[in-house]
């Protein structure tokens, strides 16, 4: 899969499909998981579908945020002319983050936790709720994700609004599966499954 001039957004939804099951299950997905767990543990009593509620407000924000920041990006790019010198040094900056994110998921180098930034707690705080759920999913659009970047470059590149949104539509929907999947097992399972 890569990257070209012009993709048809069936492609771009494939795309999506494949960082679903990689980098945005692992970056997105634990801090959804981390949204829900907060929001089970202030709500003990809570039914499933009460324990599923912050994964949908937080994949709506995440697909209206990508949508629309998509088509800002692009509309960005109307203005905005990057040479192919800074769009290779862009790139590399990407690969260098996706690979140190990399060895930190997997624990390759201990000493890198050290270097993993954290969110400030003034804002961790606010992060709570169905409304923080939906922020936080809209959020993610600025996660270091390899695939996101690579998105957001090729859309910069279209100059385009309304390439720009659909293209973020398209993508945001091809990782919806793996992400409302993770929310309805982490929800719906019962005992030590």
């Amino acid at each position: 899969l890569g990257i070209s001039e012009n993709m048809s957004y069936g492609f771009v939804f494939l795309i999506g499909l494949v960082a679903a099951m990689s980098t945005c299950l692992a970056v997105s997905g634990g801090l959804l998981l981390a949204v829900a767990a907060r929001h089970n543990q202030n709500n003990p009593n809570a039914t499933r579908f009460e324990k599923f509620r912050p994964h949908l407000y937080f994949n709506v924000g995440r697909v209206l945020g990508y949508t629309i920041f998509g088509g800002l990006v692009g509309l960005l790019g109307s203005v905005l002319t990057i040479s192919t010198k800074v769009n290779g040094v862009i790139t590399i900056i990407v690969s260098l983050v996706m690979m140190f994110l990399g060895f930190q998921l997997l624990g390759i180098f201990p000493w890198l936790r050290h270097l993993q930034p954290k969110m400030p707690k003034f804002i961790s705080r606010k992060v709570q709720g169905m409304k923080g759920s939906f922020f936080l999913g809209a959020a993610t659009f600025f996660l270091p994700c390899g695939f996101t970047q690579a998105l957001q470059l090729y859309v910069l590149s279209q100059g385009d609004f309304t390439t720009g949104t659909l293209t973020m539509l398209a993508f945001s929907l091809g990782t919806l599966p793996a992400l409302i999947s993770l929310g309805a097992i982490s929800s719906f399972a019962k005992g030590a499954f």
